[in-house]
């Protein structure tokens, strides 16, 4: 029985700093998609608020509904990667950066214009 008892020692301690090093691992994993999260809905928000400026530009007659667009995505932290207008539609594109090494920034876009009415 000795024999085995020795084979043990320090086993504990191992064990131990595998657990704390697991956890420090998840806790990155959670913090970075955390962030992307956040991320994500920051730039769908920013391209959403972008391209109905745009387009209310647009509709009030403005000739440079993408510098609207340029200015609004600027003043809320993020980067115009598009703009276009479609008949009386505004397509916006915007990027926003991330803290993430693998992912730098996240891209979404939006659209939009007046309803047809019926």
């Amino acid at each position: 029985m000795r024999l085995f008892a020795k084979a043990d020692e320090g086993s504990g301690t191992v064990s131990g700093i595998a657990l704390i090093a697991a956890t420090a691992v998840m806790l990155g994993v959670v913090a970075a998609a955390g962030n992307l999260l956040i991320c994500l809905h920051r730039a769908q928000h920013v391209a959403d608020l972008a391209a109905v400026a745009s387009a209310t530009a647009l509709h009030e007659g403005s000739a440079v509904p993408c510098e609207v667009a340029s200015r609004t995505t600027r003043g809320n932290g993020a980067e115009l990667q598009s703009c276009e207008i479609i008949g009386e539609d505004a397509r916006i594109t915007v990027a926003v950066g991330t803290n993430v090494p693998f992912a730098s920034q996240v891209i979404k876009s939006s659209r939009a214009g007046p309803v047809a009415c019926e």
